[in-house]
């Protein structure tokens, strides 16, 4: 091994020429008299997941990692941790690593709160008597001091992430990994997180972060690499990457667009719109009465200063039941940018539902872009005495 790679000091990671294989076994469904008789291993499939993947982190540095689903963020995550290990090329870091890149990852269900705190902290190496001085801390942290004796598998998502969170952040470790954890949980919650994290990287720890939105990744790290087929197709600071990131993005999708319709790009565009539930999570399929958010995503070339989007909901016949506007809408100039529409519980019963977007100009003298039905969401209820496809979530005053 490389000396130079080797010597590497606590919050330091270097990785040279990475690369890694999984091999993916093709399932045949056959008979068991096919499975006697027949006797040869199912077929597999290589995938390299990760080629060629070279980068340095140096102390006290945030590091984001951005791509498309599929592009090998989580897999050099997961490196780094050490949950797996690298087919080729080398990989060194420095110091305790403490990672938080699956929602219950480390988590008994069957055990409490505290238990679970100190479970994972042997994980991470820490001794009872230091989780003793820290737990009322560690549970605060997370708000969790009312469950803090209920067994976690009786928790939410964002209960989840918050204890491992705190748990994390208390094991003052030297590399700090986050992979799209900090989509879950409430917005207050998510602010604190991010103090957090600046309080540890301001007294030199190290980042590693994986996630989706681009203003996570320029707020928190300081360079970033585009992945794209497991490959480092761009690398540099965090603003110039994303931006990168955002070009291919919308040039890629733009192609597709106009040689369906022989159209040219537009000025302001639609790019996606998404439901995201509760747990953080996009979804085409929701509960009457949970919390929603409709993420909206747009692309204009040259900006647009004080534009109006529209999202409006109709049924499945097409009829309109209600819209929404958001005035003042600032576009900087070819970057997506993503608009949330939040819903502490989705006003619709049971039913399939359309979900439009419109761009207007500021004077609603033009319209910028439209996109209908750019959103198909499926509400399923558990009110059977309620009808219609509105909830009026009243409540009653009896006499």
């Amino acid at each position: 091994m490389d000396a130079a790679v080797a010597a590497v000091a606590a919050g330091e990671i270097r990785g040279r020429g990475i690369g890694r294989l999984f091999k993916i076994r093709l399932s045949q469904n056959r008979s068991l008299k096919e499975m006697i008789l027949r006797r040869e291993l199912p077929q597999t499939r290589e995938l390299w997941a990760l080629r060629d993947v070279d980068f340095q982190v140096e102390r006290g540095e945030a590091l984001g990692i951005v791509g498309q689903n599929g592009s090998g963020k989580s897999t050099l995550l997961k490196l780094i941790a050490g949950i797996y290990a690298p087919t080729l090329g080398e990989l060194e870091v420095g110091g305790r690593v403490g990672s938080l890149i699956e929602i219950g990852a480390g988590f008994h269900p069957d055990f409490t709160g505290v238990e679970n705190v100190y479970l994972n902290a042997a994980i991470y190496g820490l001794k009872r008597r230091y989780v003793a001085e820290h737990l009322d801390e560690i549970i605060g942290f997370a708000g969790l001091e009312d469950f803090a004796d209920v067994p976690v598998r009786t928790y939410s998502s964002g209960m989840y992430m918050r204890l491992g969170f705190s748990v994390a952040m208390h094991v003052n470790p030297d590399v700090l990994l986050l992979d799209e954890v900090l989509a879950v949980g409430d917005e207050a919650f998510q602010q604190k997180c991010f103090g957090r994290i600046a309080d540890f990287k301001r007294a030199g720890g190290t980042i590693v972060f994986v996630s989706h939105d681009p203003g996570a990744v320029e707020r928190v790290c300081d360079r970033a690499l585009l992945l794209e087929h497991g490959r480092v197709v761009e690398a540099g600071g965090a603003v110039e990457v994303v931006s990168a990131y955002h070009r291919r993005l919308v040039s890629r999708s733009t192609d597709a667009s106009a040689a369906q319709d022989g159209a040219g790009p537009q000025l302001c565009r639609v790019h996606e719109v998404r439901a995201i539930g509760g747990d953080g999570s996009a979804r085409d399929r929701v509960t009457e009465g949970e919390p929603v958010t409709i993420e909206v995503w747009l692309y204009a070339e040259d900006g647009v200063e004080g534009a109006r989007v529209t999202v409006g909901f109709r049924d499945a016949a097409g009829q309109p039941l209600g819209s929404q506007t958001a005035e003042g809408v600032r576009l900087r100039p070819a970057r997506l940018e993503p608009l949330r529409l939040r819903f502490p519980g989705l006003p619709m019963r049971e039913g399939r539902f359309l979900v439009d977007v419109i761009v207007n100009s500021e004077e609603l003298d033009a319209e910028l872009a439209r996109d209908e039905r750019a959103l198909e969401l499926n509400v399923f209820s558990r009110d059977s005495a309620g009808s219609g496809p509105i909830r009026l979530g009243g409540s009653w005053e009896l006499p």
